[in-house]
């Protein structure tokens, strides 16, 4: 309860939150039926490389320092994605580095963790891998509903139904892409089975869920972030962008909060 609310929870979180509102506790029963639809992984894939005689070492350094652009008119057959260089941060050098810190601890393990850490420091583990990453427009067109894991037992959880026959082709021109890339800069390319054998993905970007649309009948929000049929509640997360951007949402998701705050300081100063 509230004046105002404003919810942010992201993709699932607000998705779900509105869902259970909506058809588990009754509470907000005017939601639009497009809550839940239109969702998107953002065409996000990931394929490690590996460069036998190369020092890579993505651990070290910025991430995503270089892309190429592949959205636009630049598509590749009617395919739009974004790949990028990846890196990751080194977990197990920065956790003995922790510990070395760490009080309370004997001489005798302290030295034998700064020995350790020495040896990492000395050879990365992981000089010899390239983490290709890419996201890329898929057809999103996943929905997100409250089901029950055994039908009539248990309690209902986020339930996502997505089918991959809209979006494989642009996920495969992905994974064509990295393939040529790693190749070209003599790596060779490991594609994860859970794509080669499910067509199963991960996402660190998903969208949509709570859309931005004109009306109850293509969207769940107005432009505004307001929820049709309930003028003080506001969504402002990457839940309501509409479709997949093939890039990196953050500075999208930064705008759209960024104008919603602006909107509601507006009308505030006019009532």
């Amino acid at each position: 309860t509230g004046g105002m609310v404003i919810v942010a929870a992201g993709s699932l979180g607000s998705t779900e939150l509105l869902l259970r509102c909506r058809d588990q506790y009754k509470t907000l029963p005017r939601i639009s039926d497009f809550l839940g639809e239109h969702w998107s992984s953002n065409g996000d894939f990931l394929t490690p490389a590996i460069h036998a005689g190369r020092t890579v070492s993505p651990t070290k350094g910025p991430t995503i320092s270089s892309a190429i652009d592949f959205l636009g008119d630049r598509n590749l057959d009617g395919n739009h994605f974004f790949i990028e260089d990846g890196g990751f941060p080194d977990v197990l050098g920065n956790f003995l580095q922790e510990r070395v810190r760490g009080r309370g601890r004997s001489l005798r393990a302290r030295a034998f963790l700064r020995t350790i850490q020495y040896i990492l420091r000395e050879r990365d583990p992981m000089s010899f891998l390239m983490p290709w990453f890419a996201q890329a427009r898929d057809a999103a067109d996943g929905t997100l509903s409250l089901k029950k894991r055994w039908w009539l037992f248990g309690p209902r959880r986020l339930y996502l139904k997505w089918d991959i026959d809209e979006s494989e082709k642009v996920v495969n021109a992905v994974v064509d892409m990295h393939k040529r890339l790693a190749a070209a800069t003599g790596g060779t390319p490991i594609v994860p089975p859970t794509w080669t054998l499910a067509k199963d993905l991960v996402t660190p970007h998903p969208m949509g869920g709570c859309n931005m649309g004109t009306s109850r009948a293509d969207g769940v929000v107005d432009h505004r972030g307001v929820v049709f049929g309930y003028e003080n509640l506001y969504v402002a997360d990457g839940s309501i962008v509409p479709e997949a951007l093939g890039l990196n949402p953050s500075k999208t998701i930064a705008a759209l909060a960024e104008r919603i705050a602006k909107l509601i300081g507006e009308e505030s100063g006019q009532r």
